[in-house]
């Protein structure tokens, strides 16, 4: 597609494109993509919330979530799932000029021109997983305050923002593979450990609301027992 966003085409359609075999779109706007369904799920929790006088009190931090996901979060990951769909398909028709090339002088300045395209496809993911990192806060907040009967929403834009993070950083890593020692190489690789260890930390606390739900579950089961 030349000018319109691949998030346009058709839901079923968009899923065979990324069944398809081809590069494009691929991980990262598969990142991105994970991130969107998050912020969907963390604003439809929020919105439920919103009509239940129950959880008034709540409203102004319910609202500060939909609000970051909206006008934030949800517009750059938007932007990132469809630039990095263009620039990795840069990468790989450079990558195949390059092999193509006849002269070593034409091979060597096409597998520059891959590294820099390279090097932007590498920051792409990066930001996609800082920008999940706050999704998966902000999905644990709403689970704690938001709808009960919706927690299952909750749970699920918690699993879509670790599942976009832990994509991003599967990407980085491969990536940062084709780049020798240097200055920006050492900067991404101590970034994304730094990411890495967030995401561990932000990714046990969430998962941990897990065992609120079971300790429920027992909780209703023992009333039933006892009455």
């Amino acid at each position: 597609m030349n000018h319109s966003s691949l998030l346009e085409v058709p839901t079923g359609k968009l899923l065979d494109k990324f069944g398809a075999g081809n590069h494009k779109p691929g991980s990262g706007s598969a990142a991105a993509l994970m991130g969107i369904l998050s912020g969907k799920l963390i604003v439809t929790v929020g919105y439920l919330s919103r009509k239940k006088p129950k959880y008034r009190d709540r409203h102004p931090e319910i609202e500060y979530l939909i609000k970051q996901v909206q006008d934030s979060i949800e517009p750059r990951l938007k932007e990132l799932f469809d630039h990095d769909s263009v620039v990795f398909d840069q990468v790989i028709k450079l990558r195949i000029e390059r092999d193509k090339a006849k002269s070593e002088t034409e091979k060597k300045r096409l597998s520059r021109q891959a590294l820099n395209a390279l090097k932007e496809a590498t920051d792409i993911p990066i930001e996609i997983c800082e920008l999940c990192l706050r999704l998966l806060d902000h999905a644990s907040a709403m689970f704690d305050l938001g709808f009960e009967p919706a927690r299952g929403d909750s749970g699920a834009a918690i699993s879509a923002a670790v599942a976009g993070a832990m994509s991003s950083i599967f990407v980085v890593n491969l990536n940062l593979r084709s780049f020798r020692e240097s200055k920006w190489a050492e900067e991404r690789r101590h970034k994304v450990d730094k990411l890495h260890t967030q995401l561990e930390t932000a990714q046990l606390d969430a998962f941990s609301r897990v065992g609120i739900l079971k300790e429920e579950d027992i909780e209703a089961i023992q009333v039933e027992l006892d009455a």
